[in-house]
């Protein structure tokens, strides 16, 4: 299943624009999820947190870089 429909929410910005990547930071210890930036778990104290990049679409882009169908 595609991370996106598990996490529809988070994927949303919050000043509804669709330009920019969606970010998420993960605790690797206890899976507690973060929008900011984080060097440290608030809920477990653990030190690796995995970022994770959601590239959104942008409707103007090119589907097809190389100019095929």
């Amino acid at each position: 299943m595609p991370v996106d429909r598990l996490l529809p929410e988070f994927l949303q910005r919050e000043d509804g624009s669709a330009n920019g990547d969606a970010v998420l930071h993960e605790c690797r210890h206890c899976g507690s999820k973060f929008e900011d930036p984080i060097d440290q778990c608030p809920v477990c104290d653990a030190t690796e947190i995995a970022t994770y990049e959601f590239p959104t679409d942008d409707p103007d882009a090119d589907p097809d870089p190389d100019g095929g169908e």
